[in-house]
């Protein structure tokens, strides 16, 4: 993908998060804030509105997260784009994850920028064994000293996940104490991915697990995609750099999620 295409998915992917942090800004203030021009952001702000993800107003905009609406993401972000956003929120989600693991457990950790990551901390817990359906997550973890499994099957593109039928068979004869799962999207209705391919994995590592954790920043929050991965009730804890409001708030409680803010 060209820098230019990558700086853009950049800029706009953060105009998601200010606008769903702040409620509303002005086209002005978030101009400041990108360091870029009015006529920029106002471009910006008409093609997100058309994909859903923001709400254009009179000189400015709305973003979608203090209100009970969903807004649906029909195009996967590349890794990197997705790994800038919100990144100091997505640092303090993996730490407080990596206190959710106890030396001597299996982990499952699953692809996904969070969870890469999760990745990068868990390597200093002793005495784990450790599974995942992403290359990149592997390869953080292959210099550490517990033992690093990856799941076979067909590499996806630039995401470096794993999938296929033989991904899931193989996740099959494993067990886990834990699962640590990467989403696009969380709404009262669900958990959300991109990718039917990666979603079946998922599924598996889920069913293998004790307890399914989900790693979700704030900016994903009331969105979906293609794919619902579980209902709420299929996950045990959600760990989020704020909590959610509405009636994601109430669904999550509903079935009795724990809620970790970071």
């Amino acid at each position: 993908m060209a820098p230019s295409r990558i700086k853009a998915e950049t800029r706009q992917a953060d105009l998601i998060g200010r606008l769903n942090q702040a409620g509303f800004m002005s086209v002005s203030d978030l101009a400041d804030a990108a360091g870029v021009s009015e006529i920029t952001v106002r471009r910006d702000l008409a093609l997100l509105e058309r994909t859903g993800a923001i709400r254009r107003t009179h000189g400015g905009a709305l973003g979608l997260r203090r209100g009970d609406a969903s807004a649906f993401d029909a195009r996967e972000p590349s890794f990197e784009a997705r790994r800038q956003r919100n990144g100091a929120a997505k640092t303090r989600i993996a730490r407080a994850a990596e206190r959710l693991i106890e030396p001597g457990q299996s982990v499952a950790i699953d692809t996904g920028t969070t969870t890469f990551e999760l990745a990068r901390l868990a390597g200093r817990i002793s005495d784990l064994q450790i599974v995942s359906n992403s290359t990149r997550v592997a390869s953080v973890l292959a210099d550490s000293p517990n033992p690093v499994y990856i799941v076979a099957g067909r590499v996806r593109g630039n995401e470096l996940s794993v999938y296929g039928q033989r991904a899931v068979d193989s996740i099959r004869d494993y067990s886990f104490d834990v699962f640590f799962l990467g989403i696009s999207g969380i709404t009262a209705d669900g958990l959300f991915d991109y990718s039917p391919e990666d979603a079946e994995v998922k599924r598996a590592f889920m069913a293998r697990s004790s307890k399914v954790v989900a790693l979700c920043d704030s900016a994903k929050f009331n969105r979906k995609a293609m794919v619902r991965v579980a209902e709420p009730h299929e996950v045990h804890a959600v760990v989020c750099d704020a909590a959610p409001d509405g009636a994601l708030a109430e669904a999550l409680a509903r079935v009795g999620i724990e809620l970790i803010v970071a």
